[in-house]
């Protein structure tokens, strides 16, 4: 038997639909059994076909304690934790577990086992970790092949079937991302306990629930160190003031202004020495002293138009959406949160089916959707009330938008064929219609003329100076009548409209110069959508070339599956809040900063530059895994007792001056999380917390041993007590005062505005303790005054 195991379930779709004599797949059921089985005598000498697949990641590397019970505690006699032999276990995620079990069963009735996720390092690892984890990698009597192919067009998936290559090349992929995951498990299993144990040593800082949690990564720590970084350069911001020259010219049919344009000149001291010289001074002297200086300018008594074009410019609609590019747009629009639209996306995607492929990053599509986008042009224009008359489809598709090889394992988002009615449209949230009305336009607006317009330059001498005037007429607004709306542009959008007066070339001005006063402007708070486009593009800025091309080509830090996520948590894990859409580094995130300044490898985007320069050495043959993950354990300290994570990292925080957290430090130990009393069944601390879901707040108060996380869970930490009680009662919450009276006295004050089935009243809450002892949420009751004890 041959199974064909694929990255994800509308992959496996498409190979069915390559691989199938006459395809007619019903999908509920398939998605229902988890895998699709298939007859063609044409393939594989006739053998049975099974494809099935994976959701992502199937498996997760073992947390430590599952290696060694001793390192449940986070102690320093517990570090470095390094297995001996890293080992998978199934996902914790109850659809991935589920999914695994299935094709487990599968892969080892195989014979012959079919590696056919994406062509990339983490499509190879994925089908990798499964097949070692279901013990049938190297097992006698398995086959393993590889299907390589740039497009899941039907031909081309028959015909990479027909041609299966050999495993080696996937195999080398997926030592390379394997290599990662074993580096990235023990960066962050050691680094995180290190710092928490360091901190809690040195400022007795211990965080309650709800408090947050200290955690070290390869990929978190740098994105919240580039807040922090962007906090100090605003903290430590100085404006400047500076001058650049500009000219009013008056013409016999009206005036206009130009823009000196500076000659070619090298600095050759300040600040900016050896780089070119962009035309401004730091006073209106140094500007008066140029202007007089006939090299520059000298005679400014008049003016003449020495050049005057006027060309007709065509603009291209924007690029079709990534994942990320939709997330920045809707922070902008509507300031949502990336993990906010990445929800809506998946939502019209695997309920829906109303858009394609969620978690791109590729801005382009195949030839194969954009024909298909084609004869569903005119129902997207019904959707957005525009005339099928204006779609104006050319003659071949435009490489901007449309390349096989770009597509080839991802395509950008766009609407499938299965359309919303104007009724649902209508009944939407306006997050997730928003977010559907942008992708149409987007796809759209390829069959729609561009936008042209009419640009005028004037180049302008005086004396030995040039001045230079633009100035833009709209002709056609093109694709831009989807936009309507000027707000609704974005900067890749817009082009500044500006007519000029009527004038020709060797015309006569009369120049009134003048340096202009500017002011340099300090840096914006990062918000969700500029920290995504900062991770996106980490790395722009090394100076070594082949690491900055590295970050360029793995496309900065994370993925496009990943950011959202990152940022996420870094908001859970109170390192950041959010106000008026700008993140702010909280207390927490701020001592977390300053703890691994000192430790470079940890807050520093080079860090996964120089990862990615020896992983990708695998593949090629040119480096082993146990030489790169040997690397990453003499960083532990492994016969390297004096330069390594742990002395470091210890030598920085132990030297390092908090005196500036000690207000939220005392905080911190005082609030102990909203401490309210002594919990009734244990005596344990029992902490009172409002949440909000659906944008309704409520309350409850919990023993703090009623608890664990997730990550205490996974760490084989479980709940010792299960004392929970809700505190939002009859329409009314109950404040933190009234639950802290409620454990002293057994009883609240008088409180008015409970909301029954036919009027308002007023009452006490106590406890009902039958429900107490068998863990009842609702333990309480209402006491009335002619109650009251």
């Amino acid at each position: 038997m041959y199974v064909i195991l694929a990255e994800k379930r509308d992959q496996a779709f498409d190979y069915y639909n390559g691989l199938a004599i006459n395809p007619n797949l019903n999908e509920k059921m398939a998605r229902a059994k988890g895998y699709i089985e298939v007859y063609n005598p044409a393939y594989f000498d006739g053998q049975p076909i099974v494809i099935t697949w994976a959701i992502g990641h199937l498996t997760e590397l073992k947390e430590p304690h599952e290696y060694r019970d001793e390192w449940k505690e986070w102690s320093l006699e517990n570090l470095p934790i390094i297995p001996e032999k890293f080992e998978y276990r199934p996902s914790m995620d109850k659809n991935p577990a589920r999914q695994y079990q299935i094709v487990e069963k599968l892969l080892k009735n195989a014979d012959t086992i079919v590696w056919a996720g994406d062509n990339d390092r983490e499509g190879c690892y994925i089908s990798y970790s499964i097949c070692c984890l279901a013990g049938v990698w190297g097992a006698p009597g398995k086959t393993f092949k590889s299907l390589w192919i740039d497009e899941l067009d039907p031909k081309v998936v028959r015909k990479g079937f027909k041609n299966l290559q050999s495993i080696d090349l996937r195999y080398h992929m997926a030592l390379e991302a394997q290599a990662r995951a074993y580096s990235d498990w023990l960066i962050g299993m050691n680094a995180s306990r290190l710092l928490t144990v360091l901190l809690r040593e040195k400022l007795g800082l211990v965080l309650g629930r709800g408090q947050g949690k200290i955690s070290v990564g390869r990929i978190i720590s740098p994105t919240l160190f580039f807040i922090y970084q962007r906090e100090k350069e605003i903290e430590n911001f100085v404006s400047r003031t500076y001058y650049e020259l500009e000219s009013t010219f008056t013409h016999p049919n009206g005036t206009y202004v130009g823009k000196y344009i500076p000659p070619d000149i090298i600095l050759k001291k300040g600040p900016n020495k050896g780089k070119k010289w962009k035309g401004d001074f730091d006073t209106k002297k140094q500007w008066e002293q140029l202007i007089n200086n006939p090299r520059f300018i000298g005679d400014y008594s008049s003016g003449k138009i020495v050049n005057h074009e006027v060309d007709i410019k065509h603009s291209r609609s924007p690029r079709l959406f990534s994942l990320g590019d939709l997330q920045k747009l809707m922070d902008k629009r509507l300031g949502l949160e990336p993990d906010q639209t990445l929800a809506i996306v998946q939502e019209l995607y695997e309920i829906d089916k109303m858009v394609t492929y969620s978690r791109t990053s590729s801005n382009h599509i195949g030839k194969e959707r954009y024909h298909t986008l084609i004869s569903t042009a005119e129902t997207l224009a019904k959707i957005l009330d525009i005339p099928k008359e204006k779609i104006n489809v050319p003659d071949k598709p435009d490489g901007y938008f449309v390349s096989n090889k770009k597509a080839r394992i991802h395509a950008a988002l766009t609407p499938t064929e299965i359309f919303p009615t104007m009724q649902q449209l209508g009944e939407w949230p306006e997050e997730k219609r928003t977010i559907y009305i942008e992708i149409v336009k987007r796809c759209l607006a390829m069959f729609l003329p561009k936008y042209t317009y009419e640009q005028t330059t004037i180049i302008t001498q005086v004396g030995s100076g040039l001045f230079k005037t633009i100035g833009n007429v709209p002709k056609d607004a093109g694709w831009k009548i989807l936009w309507q709306d000027r707000e609704a542009l974005i900067d890749e959008m817009d082009i500044d409209t500006k007519k000029l007066i009527q004038v020709q070339q060797g015309d006569k001005v009369k120049p009134t110069l003048n340096p202009v006063e500017k002011k340099t402007s300090k840096p914006s708070l990062y918000t969700s959508g500029t920290l995504l486009d900062a991770m996106e593009t980490a790395g722009r800025d090394f100076e070594d070339e082949e690491l900055r091309a590295i970050m360029k080509e793995t496309e900065g830090l994370g993925t496009e599956a990943t950011r959202a996520e990152i940022i996420k948590h870094i908001r859970e894990y109170n390192w950041v809040s959010v106000k008026k859409g700008k993140l702010h580094l909280t207390p927490l995130g701020r001592l977390i900063c300053q703890s691994i300044e000192g430790e470079k490898l940890l807050c520093d985007a080079k860090t996964t530059a120089l990862w990615e320069q020896s992983l990708r050495k695998i593949s090629s043959l040119e480096n082993t895994q146990e030489t790169f993950v040997n690397n990453i354990k003499r960083y532990l300290g492994v016969n390297n007792p004096t330069s390594n994570l742990f002395t470091n990292l210890s030598k920085w925080v132990r030297a390092y001056d908090y005196s500036s957290m000690n207000d939220w430090l005392e905080d911190i130990k005082k609030k102990k999380n909203g401490e309210v009393g002594q919990c009734p069944k244990c005596q344990g601390e029992v902490c009172y917390r409002i949440f909000e879901k659906d944008k309704k707040k409520s309350a409850a108060m919990y023993c703090t041993n009623s608890w664990v996380s997730k990550d205490q869970h996974e760490h084989g930490e479980e709940p010792t007590c299960d004392f929970s009680i809700f505190l939002t009662i009859a329409n009314k919450t109950l404040t933190e005062k009234d639950a802290k009276m409620l454990l002293e006295k057994g009883q609240t004050r008088l409180i008015k505005g409970f909301k029954g089935k036919k009027k308002l009243f007023d009452a006490r809450v106590t406890w009902d303790k039958e429900k107490i002892l068998s863990a009842n949420t609702y333990a309480t009751k209402f006491l009335f005054e002619t109650q009251k004890s």
